[in-house]
């Protein structure tokens, strides 16, 4: 089993924040969300369209959209080299087919290497626990800044133990 200590403080230094998209649909967002994983060195170029692919036919399966304003897209690939958080947040909000019906304004898409599924799903459980803390929610979109961002996923990963 992988060695998880320190892995979401290390997650959370590296995330990808994006005050807000410029994407209005969720196809283009899990675009833009995705080209911003590939910026920042998580997987090779030409793994794009494969992992893209995943993330469309993942949301055909069934919207990863959890309620409570909160989309949680993820990709496993075996050409991902790191596991990588991109959070964007959209004040606008964007129709996502999540379960209660409502726009998703915040969405952590997470692309891991398909040989670290435990580290996956660490994650996942990570961003659920945050999701459904309703302050969270609301100072995240309230957040000033990237660096606001950043700093309130510090400090509930703190106050939730990880």
């Amino acid at each position: 089993m992988p060695d998880t200590a320190g892995m979401i403080p290390q997650l959370i230094d590296a995330a990808v924040l994006i005050g807000e998209p410029q994407a209005t649909t969720k196809e283009a967002a899990l675009k833009e969300l995705l080209a911003a994983a590939l910026a920042a060195g998580a997987f090779p170029a030409k793994a794009q369209k494969g992992l893209q692919k995943r993330l469309a036919d993942r949301e055909a399966i069934g919207s990863t959209g959890l309620g409570n304003a909160v989309a949680v897209p993820h990709v496993k690939g075996d050409d991902v080299a790191k596991t990588t958080l991109v959070l964007a947040r959209c004040r606008k909000g964007i129709e996502w087919q999540a379960i209660d019906g409502r726009p998703v304004h915040l969405i952590f898409l997470l692309v891991s290497p398909a040989s670290e599924p435990e580290n996956h799903l660490l994650c996942l459980r990570w961003i659920a626990t945050l999701a459904r803390n309703a302050d969270f929610r609301r100072f995240l979109v309230d957040a000033k800044d990237d660096g606001a961002m950043r700093d309130l996923l510090r400090e509930m990963t703190a106050k939730v133990g990880q």
